[in-house]
């Protein structure tokens, strides 16, 4: 990673400062996060317009090798979309899925030659992550005016808010938890705000996550995730051990999540899946979206659409709610249900890709930053499997930004100065 003579520096570090808050700013709601990214992508390409390197590197990200493949992933989903229930509605959800991914590897190329930018940017993050989950955190322990007043809910008099409303919060904070830990070791040399806010930061966040249980998926995903490549990394009786030790913390999860509120209302749909694991209105929507995904196999009901599909608002017996009222709760029904398998496959290959290349980096070079982007591409993906829709800006920008800040900052820190000094190879995804 070489770093280039700062043009427009103010500029620059106010696109720093504020790709640094965008993730953390999920606090204050979607909206804010969402803005707060715009405005990036608007800071960003006026910098890449003065900035030849900048361009350059964006270039041979996009059309580097994992780049390719994700384009190619896109098409396959792109099929879908001339036979969709609504085309339009899919062809906006594809294009912007797709402008998300290209406007969070312009961040990285801003971030990737600028020490200073990422400095300002990592310091950013770390703050308003901490910042953020304490004011959560306090309202679910009875504190609330401070949260109220930054979400503009004074009207508020519920003591569940903080945990009924708070769970797409509880699932950025959970996402934000790789990215800390990676942060706190990799500057545990540098000064205490590395260090110590960090180590709060990542405890608070933590203490979030219980208000959702999509949340402690993903987070558990992560955890067998990591510990198999650490064990792949040392072999031996650390590989032997790993299956007992994965099934320790798979039954501590689950023994947790039990005891954890939000008792599920009606009988199990399938008997074989408790109810205080998967709730039985999710379990109504995936039970109507496998349906739906066996009368349109191949390329599906389109894009953001399977809500759309007949019978999706009926109301089943014993229920207020509509089977199938947005999404599916689960992003590989999603995905199959909408793209079908054509549009399915190349996706899981892309997925696997960009997986299987942190996992070899870290079994071979035991490189950090790998473990933390693995950890990362866990923890989204493991909670994918029960909550939002795949399509929801939020979630796809909290996902692809925190990988690109990861991507930028990893030659900041903890022995992965060697892998930093290769821009394709650090971009977010590329292998």
């Amino acid at each position: 990673m070489t770093d280039t003579p700062r043009k427009l520096p103010l500029l620059r570090d106010a696109a720093a400062i504020l790709l640094g808050l965008t993730v953390p700013a999920m606090v204050s709601g979607r909206a804010v996060l969402q803005g707060l990214a715009a405005l990036c992508l608007v800071l960003a390409l006026i910098l890449a317009a003065a900035d030849p390197d900048i361009r350059r590197r964006w270039r041979e990200a996009v059309f580097g090798r994992f780049g390719l493949v994700v384009l190619i992933a896109f098409a396959g989903m792109a099929v879908s979309i001339p036979g969709s229930l609504d085309p339009l509605r899919s062809a906006d959800a594809w294009a912007r899925t797709l402008a998300y991914i290209g406007a969070c590897v312009l961040f990285w190329a801003f971030l990737a030659g600028d020490a200073r930018a990422r400095r300002l940017a990592l310091s950013g993050f770390v703050l308003l992550a901490g910042i953020g989950a304490l004011l959560v955190a306090a309202a679910q322990l009875g504190f609330r005016l401070p949260l109220q007043v930054v979400r503009n809910a004074l009207d508020v008099t519920s003591s569940a808010w903080a945990f009924t409303d708070l769970k797409a919060y509880a699932a950025v904070a959970a996402c934000m938890v790789p990215v800390l830990v990676w942060l706190a070791v990799a500057h545990a040399c540098r000064p205490l705000r590395w260090g110590v806010v960090g180590t709060v930061a990542i405890i608070l966040c933590l203490l979030v996550t219980t208000g959702n249980k999509s949340a402690i998926a993903g987070l558990l995903a992560a955890a067998l995730v990591v510990s198999l490549a650490a064990a792949l990394r040392r072999r031996g009786r650390w590989l032997a051990a790993w299956p007992l030790v994965a099934a320790a913390v798979v039954g501590a999860v689950v023994a947790g999540v039990y005891e954890l509120p939000d008792a599920p209302p009606a009988s199990a749909v399938w008997p074989w899946m408790p109810p205080e694991l998967v709730d039985t209105h999710r379990q109504q929507i995936w039970r109507f979206t496998a349906s739906k995904i066996a009368e349109a196999p191949w390329t599906g009901w389109g894009i953001n659409c399977i809500d759309r599909a007949p019978g999706a608002h009926d109301i089943p017996t014993g229920y207020r709610v509509e089977v199938l009222p947005s999404h599916p709760h689960n992003w590989v029904l999603e995905i199959l249900a909408e793209t079908g398998v054509i549009g399915l496959l190349p996706v899981l290959a892309a997925l696997l890709w960009y997986g299987g290349q942190q996992a070899r980096r870290h079994v071979l070079t035991g490189e950090g930053t790998a473990l933390a982007r693995l950890a990362l591409w866990a923890t989204f993906w493991g909670s994918s499997l029960f909550n939002f829709s795949i399509w929801s800006s939020w979630w796809l920008i909290t996902f692809f930004l925190l990988t690109a800040l990861m991507a930028a900052g990893q030659g900041e820190g903890g022995g992965d100065s060697d892998q930093a000094s290769r821009p394709p190879a650090s971009a977010p995804g590329n292998g």
